[in-house]
């Protein structure tokens, strides 16, 4: 069919609009940071 691309073309642009919106989304209320915040091992010494 023709009109299969264009179909396929939206269904990846809505999806990449979704996960735009929840990563910012889930962002901006909280701070979601890579590093747990205090467990971290200091470093170590000679």
């Amino acid at each position: 069919m023709d009109t299969s691309w264009w179909l396929a073309l939206a269904a990846v642009v809505v999806l990449a609009l979704v996960v735009t919106v929840v990563d910012g989304w889930g962002r901006g209320p909280r701070k979601r940071s890579s590093r747990p915040a205090g467990r971290t091992r200091p470093p170590r010494g000679p």
